[in-house]
């Protein structure tokens, strides 16, 4: 399932304003089906056309985790996401940190947490850089400290050099 859910159904007015309703409910105590990932969503884009007399109902959930457990080629449960999913995961979080901090704003714990978390996950992909794990785990926990802290200059220092070890293995390995 990933971090996306697509809803595309025809419906009477009646079932629209149901599946608002049930929406609503799974945003206030939980969703469960196919509204289980609405809890930690990321974007909610809902479309609704009249057509003919039915409306033509389009749903996108984007979530910040994962619906369930990620599997490889194989169908085995790995529980790590495809390299590419938690790099696209990494360059929101990181954009944000990264804007906040330049902005001499502290950004949110849970965006902070969020990268380091994802960064811990990406050093375990051999091929993508081993050679560079080792310098950006270190930056990583620099980071971490400034951030512990709450030492803004210190964050900005540190984001600087994750910057910096980003670049370096990106011109490699890109």
């Amino acid at each position: 399932m990933g971090n996306d859910v697509k809803i595309s159904q025809f419906t009477t007015r009646k079932e629209l304003a149901d599946f608002l309703h049930k929406l609503a409910q799974a945003l206030k105590t939980g969703g469960e089906e196919e509204l289980a990932c609405v809890d930690d969503f990321k974007k909610i884009k809902i479309s609704a056309k009249d057509e003919f007399g039915q409306i033509c109902l389009k749903v996108r959930i984007k979530s910040e985790v994962p619906c369930e457990d990620f599997t490889d080629e194989t169908g085995q449960t790995t529980g790590k996401p495809k390299y590419k999913t938690l790099k696209k995961r990494m360059k929101s979080s990181f954009k944000l940190l990264l804007k906040m901090i330049h902005e001499n704003q502290m950004p949110p714990r849970a965006a902070i947490d969020s990268f380091l978390e994802d960064s811990e996950l990406m050093v375990t992909y051999p091929g993508y850089g081993d050679d560079y794990y080792d310098d950006y785990i270190r930056a990583c926990s620099a980071f971490k400290a400034a951030c512990d802290a709450e030492d803004l200059a210190r964050m900005h220092e540190t984001i600087d050099a994750l910057v910096h070890e980003k670049s370096r293995c990106h011109a490699k390995y890109d």
